[in-house]
């Protein structure tokens, strides 16, 4: 079944709780160590829509009932900050027993869609930015960890080949695993 793309709706908090639950848990994809509550999803998924940014879930139909495989957002990189405003700060994350199935890439491709004209994608943006606040540059920051795929490239290689360009490499910035 082709997967599809939809914004994101309260409902999806469970979902999105899961998929977060196993990389908290079990990678240093994300550097945070405990899982976030329902509550904490809640909180950042209406405080993206609010800032005029995507937060879009992929699904596979089962039987008629949407199965959540995936999600991508964007929000203001150091939003606290004016003169970032043009910069946004990409999070992707895909079920991990559905990795290697070509999620990624659509997600990735339906954000960037939508960032590039958001005023085309209102069920997605119901309140986007104006034009002197629009994305202009979409980043995507992601930790290193050798024991994972591609020994630890497979996401910057992932990004590259869709038009991403490595600018940095941070060492040692953050430790999960008693690794750096």
């Amino acid at each position: 079944m082709p997967i599809q793309l939809r914004p994101c709706s309260h409902d999806d908090m469970p979902a999105i709780a899961a998929i977060m639950k196993h990389y908290v848990l079990n990678t240093v994809i994300t550097l945070a160590f405990d899982p976030p509550s329902i509550e904490e999803l809640e909180k950042k998924w209406k405080k993206t829509i609010e800032a005029g940014y995507p937060y879009v879930i992929a699904f596979e139909d089962v039987d008629g009932v949407q199965q959540v495989v995936g999600f991508g957002c964007a929000n203001g990189y150091r939003g606290d900050r004016r003169g970032y405003r043009h910069t946004a700060e990409l999070s992707l994350f895909c079920h991990h027993e559905y990795t290697g199935r070509g999620i990624g890439p659509v997600l990735l491709n339906k954000l960037i869609q939508i960032l590039k004209a958001p005023m085309h994608f209102p069920d997605f943006v119901p309140a986007p930015r104006g034009e002197d606040d629009r994305t202009r540059m979409l980043i995507a920051c992601m930790s290193h960890d050798d024991s994972s795929w591609g020994a630890g490239f497979g996401l910057r290689d992932f990004y590259v080949k869709h038009g991403f360009e490595e600018v940095a490499h941070l060492k040692k910035v953050g430790r999960k695993f008693d690794r750096w």
